[in-house]
C-alpha cells in the first residue's frame, strides 16, 4: 500500500472516530434525570478526636460515599425540591464496625445553609427509605430491611450536609480531613 493511501485511510478513520464521539450523547454516571452529583469522604487518624457521627468519638474512623439527586426544576435555589435521590454511604469507626447505608429517596429539598454544610444550603431529605447492612449496623436496628424516614428525621439520618452548589471543598485539621465534591449537571 502506497504511503499516500495510508495517511489517506488513517485520517478518513481518525475523522470518523472524531465524528462518533462528538455525536455520541454525554455520558453520565447515575442516568439521565439527575441534576446533582456528589462525592465525599471524611477520615480521622487513630490520634485524633474525630467530630463524624452522631457523637464524636476517638480513633481511626470516617466514612466515603456518594449521591445523585434528581426529579427537580434543576434550580440550586433554597427551597427547590426534587423527587428522586440514590445515596451509597459507608461508614467505619475501628475494627469490625463498617455500616452501610443504602438510600432510596423520594423526596427532598435545598434548605438553608446549616453548620453541617459550612453555612452553605444542602439538601435535605424528606421522605424514602434507608437500609443498613454491616456489622456497625446500630444495636436494635435491622440489617436489609428498607426502613421508612423517621418523623421528624433526626439531622444525622435526613441533613447530608452536602452543599447544593457545586464545586470542592476541602477541610484540614490535625489528624481530620473532608472532602467534597459536587457537581450541577446541565
Amino acid at each position: 500500500m502506497s504511503r499516500k493511501l495510508a495517511r489517506t485511510l488513517v485520517v478518513t478513520l481518525a475523522l470518523a472516530a472524531l465524528g462518533m464521539l462528538v455525536g455520541a450523547p454525554s455520558a453520565l454516571a447515575y442516568g439521565s434525570s439527575d441534576q446533582w452529583q456528589a462525592g465525599f469522604s471524611g477520615t480521622c487518624s487513630s490520634q485524633s478526636s474525630c467530630p463524624f457521627g452522631a457523637a464524636p468519638a476517638k480513633g481511626a474512623s470516617g466514612f466515603w460515599g456518594w449521591c445523585a439527586f434528581g426529579g427537580s426544576s434543576g434550580s440550586s435555589k433554597v427551597g427547590t425540591t426534587g423527587s428522586t435521590a440514590d445515596c451509597q454511604v459507608t461508614t467505619y469507626f475501628g475494627p469490625a464496625s463498617s455500616s452501610h447505608l443504602d438510600y432510596n429517596v423520594t423526596g427532598w429539598v435545598i434548605q438553608q445553609g446549616t453548620p453541617v454544610s459550612f453555612g452553605l444550603p444542602d439538601f435535605l431529605l424528606t421522605s424514602g427509605t434507608v437500609t443498613f447492612t454491616g456489622p456497625g449496623t446500630p444495636p436494635g436496628v435491622p440489617t436489609h430491611v428498607a426502613l421508612p424516614f423517621p418523623t421528624p428525621c433526626p439531622p444525622f439520618i435526613c441533613d447530608t450536609g452536602i452543599p447544593a452548589v457545586p464545586g470542592h471543598i476541602s477541610f484540614q485539621a490535625p489528624g481530620v480531613t473532608l472532602n467534597v465534591q459536587v457537581t450541577k449537571l446541565p
